[in-house]
């Protein structure tokens, strides 16, 4: 193990109407190779997004349900999702 391992992150943002330009942080996951490392730490300021948009999906805000579990990995993970024949794939 290295001191100096490399931690990347990404955040989470909601954007409830992109026309607007507006948005705000809901989480964050970290990752480091090195350490085989992932996490995803989200919370969902409802109050927030009802300000921004009274009509937004707050349900489709949260993300799906199993997103820790993806990255606890193992069979907690899960399958991903089947492609189809001739289908491109990210990599």
């Amino acid at each position: 193990m290295n001191d100096r391992d490399v931690f990347e992150y990404a955040l989470l943002r909601v954007v409830p109407r992109v026309e607007r330009g507006e948005c705000f942080n809901a989480g964050v996951v970290v990752y480091c190779r090195a350490r085989s490392f992932v996490a995803a730490r989200t919370h969902l300021d409802e109050a927030k997004l009802a300000v921004l948009d009274p009509a937004a999906d707050v349900t489709g805000a949260r993300g799906p349900p199993g997103r820790r579990g993806v990255c606890l990995g193992g069979d907690a993970a899960g399958r991903p999702p089947a492609t189809t024949r001739g289908a491109a794939s990210a990599g």
